[in-house]
């Protein structure tokens, strides 16, 4: 009798082992598919820098363009500008008329 109380008792103790492993893998893998939802996410929301050449016309001003270029990664249009100024090695902000200045932007789409 006592043999088959020990042999009840010790299926009862498998039963909730096998019971508790599937739970815990069952936790595994939400938390893990809830992780791989997280980063794509994160990726979606990502940005990627470019250049581009401006044709730059008569009445074309460091301001018009950045007006133009600029997005919100800048926190201002002088910050951009003065990046502007840096890429096409500009020592003051007057453009001429008829040449092309490099100007960064912003995109979500890879190239």
């Amino acid at each position: 009798m006592n043999r088959r109380r020990n042999t009840k008792k010790r299926r009862q103790v498998q039963i909730i082992t096998s019971m508790l492993g599937v739970v815990a893998l069952t936790v595994f893998a939400l938390s893990m598919s809830a992780g791989k939802i997280s980063a794509e996410s994160d990726l979606s929301n990502h940005t990627y820098k470019y250049f581009t050449t401006v044709y730059v016309e008569s009445g074309d001003s460091l301001w018009s363009i950045a007006s133009e270029y600029a997005t919100e990664e800048y926190s201002d249009l002088n910050m951009y500008i003065d990046e502007v100024k840096q890429i096409n090695n500009l020592k003051g902000i007057k453009l001429q008329h008829g040449s092309y200045i490099c100007v960064p932007y912003y995109s979500q789409k890879p190239l």
